[in-house]
């Protein structure tokens, strides 16, 4: 053999293998400020190993029928609305979870109502089945009030804090960065939040993703996880960033950021036993018609390194 043609011909496999290698792809759907922005300020979109596709949704419901139906591998959404979508044959799993503290009840500047109490016989404005959706309910169940003896307004999280605004509601529970931006921009005022009412957020992937992208999955996991500890310790950094890619001043971006929280949670039953809670009580007032085992739809391995 002519060893002058070795490297030539190595030059030229590696020329046509480099088609095939870039179309190695991840597809995420993410939601207003949530995964790109913190994975942008923290550095960790640069060199990945495949190409990285962005889908931007107004809320959970969409992305995750655009995950049914195979437009995209994985997506940011909270623990209720993955719950809702489970229940409605999604076929995924949460597979890096966080716990997040960004959802608040909030009511208008000046409103009468100043505690969860006063809210009986009035309207609600959420996003049915959505982390907002979860907070009401567990704010109505802990102070002993039945759902039914408020009046939940269905409606997407801008028009909710729209109509608020012009009172049409009495109250709206909703989240980041929704919450932040009636609190600067309209002087709503916080009833109460995710403080007190645990709740989860999970980067969720669909089962086929799960087996056909695991390398990506495992890569984009590991990524995030980084970013998300990166955040805790740079709030101002990642409140600029969200501004930018929001357009939303940078008050708000970092009303949103010490809010939320966001600390990565891999501890598998304590993340099933809060998903647990929320999918019992999603049973309890029908808005799921049958009962969902946790385990069935969260598996954090990507995010335990296994």
């Amino acid at each position: 053999m002519n060893m002058r043609s070795v490297k030539p011909l190595a030059f030229l496999a590696a020329i046509f293998c480099m088609p095939l290698m870039a179309a190695n792809s991840l597809s995420v759907g993410d939601q207003r400020g949530n995964a790109r922005a913190i994975l942008e300020a923290a550095g960790e979109l640069n060199h990945t190993p495949y190409v990285l596709e962005w889908h931007e949704f107004a809320n959970a419901a969409p992305l995750l029928e655009a995950m049914r139906s195979g437009a995209i591998d994985a997506g940011a959404v909270g623990d209720a609305p993955l719950t809702f979508a489970v229940a409605a044959g999604l076929d995924a799993k949460g597979i890096l979870a966080t716990r997040y503290a960004g959802n608040a009840l909030i009511v208008k500047q000046g409103s009468p109502i100043n505690a969860v109490k006063d809210l009986v016989g009035k309207r609600i404005a959420t996003v049915k089945g959505s982390s907002g959706h979860n907070l009401a309910l567990q704010a109505l169940q802990k102070a002993g009030i039945d759902p039914t003896q408020v009046n939940f307004v269905f409606t997407t999280p801008a028009e909710a804090t729209l109509v608020l605004d012009q009172g049409g509601v009495d109250a709206v529970s909703t989240w980041e960065p929704y919450v932040s931006f009636a609190t600067y921009q309209s002087g709503a005022r916080i009833l109460v939040d995710g403080k007190d009412y645990p709740a989860l957020s999970y980067l969720v992937a669909s089962n086929h993703a799960i087996v056909s992208k695991s390398a990506e999955l495992a890569d984009f996991t590991r990524r995030l996880s980084r970013a998300r500890a990166w955040g805790q310790q740079h709030p101002q950094a990642y409140a600029a960033s969200i501004s930018a890619l929001l357009r939303i001043p940078q008050e708000v971006a970092l009303l949103k950021v010490k809010r939320e929280v966001n600390t990565v949670d891999s501890d598998q039953q304590e993340v099933l036993a809060v998903q647990q809670k929320t999918a019992d009580l999603y049973v309890k007032n029908g808005l799921i018609p049958k009962p969902l085992t946790a385990a069935s739809f969260i598996d954090l391995h990507f995010s335990q390194g296994k």
